[in-house]
Order: C-alpha cells, then structure tokens, then sequence
C-alpha cells in the first residue's frame, strides 16, 4: 500500500482547460516552451489545426513527425464521427510513440483529453499508461464542458492536480 501511496504522490498532473477555440493549444505551448523541457525528456503530442479548424494534424514532441487524424474531408481508413472521419491508425501511431518514450520521458504531453478518451479511444491508452509510470509528469488540455468527466474517469485527484483555466 504505501508503494501505491508513493506513486500516486510523485507524479503531478496539470489540467489546461477552456473552451472550444478558447486557446488551449496555445497556452500548452507556452507552458511547454516556460518549462524548457530537454526534446528527449518529452513524449506526447499537441494537436495542430487549420485556420478553418477542418483538418487536425497530431505532432509527436519527441520527433517532430506529424500525421492528419481528423479531417472533415474523407480519409482512407477513416470512420465518420460528428463532423469529422477520425484515422484511428493515426491516434494508434500516437499511443504507440508515447509508449515507447514513457521510460526515458520527465513530462508527458497530452493536447487533448476529452470525448475520445471518456469513451476508450483517442490517447486514452498512452494516457492510462503515462499514469501509472511513476516520477513522469503529465500536462494535458481538457475542453471546459468535460473537465469534471475527465478527472473522475481517471481519478485524477489522486495526484498532485493543477488546473489552469483560461
């Protein structure tokens, strides 16, 4: 118990939380550039949009590569969800990179939690497994309306929880 104790204790979660366009993605860049974090010392991924906000490409921190996962217009292996077809083979790739940096990584980067992960997809399983490594940081950006959501479906007062409201 108090190994679980420990864990839970050493690790500090912060939350960057608005609405939609409310300039999430932005603040995260901020806090990332403030904290001056070393590229080999970071895993995750922001979430870069158009201008129009119709085509959202995930950029992996750690290599800079980057692939479309949400696009209004059709994408081959995409499936239909709201407005969007969503490249699950995408948000794969971005599970599996984070992965494989959980062990060398000091902060892991999550822009953003929300729908897909309530429900299982998204960064959900890198999220989880960020979680439970211990003495890794995590920031993630959380859209206002699933704020509350989001930190019961992962007990996230359990950790050290920061939130930062814009």
């Amino acid at each position: 118990m108090c190994c679980r104790d420990s864990l839970v204790h050493n690790k500090a979660v912060t939350l960057i939380t608005g609405e939609y366009d409310g300039g999430k993605t932005t603040a995260l860049l901020s806090f990332l550039e403030e904290k001056n974090y070393p590229d080999n010392r970071l895993c995750g991924f922001v979430s870069l949009a158009n201008a129009e906000k119709t085509c959202y490409r995930l950029k992996d921190l750690f290599s800079g590569e980057e692939r479309v996962a949400l696009n209004e217009q059709s994408i081959p292996s995409g499936r239909k969800q709201g407005r969007f077809f969503v490249d699950d083979a995408a948000f794969a790739w971005a599970n599996r990179q984070v992965a494989d940096h959980l062990s060398t990584a000091r902060l892991a980067v999550f822009d953003e939690i929300g729908r897909f992960e309530l429900e299982g997809g998204g960064f959900d399983p890198a999220f989880r497994k960020a979680l439970a490594v211990t003495g890794l940081d995590i920031v993630a950006t959380v859209r206002l309306p699933f704020l509350q959501k989001v930190i019961d479906h992962y007990a996230l007062a359990r950790y050290a929880l920061a939130i930062q409201q814009l």
